[in-house]
């Protein structure tokens, strides 16, 4: 799927009950206005140039220093 085709009220509409979330329609219009604001985000950060070696995953953290 790319961000184009993404369709929040039809996400919403498959997760709420997932979540246990009865959401009228007043209510899943306010949270697609949030997930079409995340998406564009999520658009921006994935358009910027990432230099080479920079997403080297970090080490294993152990609480406790173990």
């Amino acid at each position: 799927m790319t961000a184009q085709d993404f369709d929040a009220d039809a996400y919403i509409r498959q997760v709420a009950p997932l979540l246990g979330l009865e959401l009228d329609a007043e209510r899943r219009a306010a949270v697609a206005a949030f997930l079409e604001i995340a998406r564009g985000m999520a658009e921006r950060l994935e358009a910027a140039p990432v230099p080479a070696g920079c997403l080297d995953l970090a080490p294993v953290f152990l609480p406790g220093g173990e």
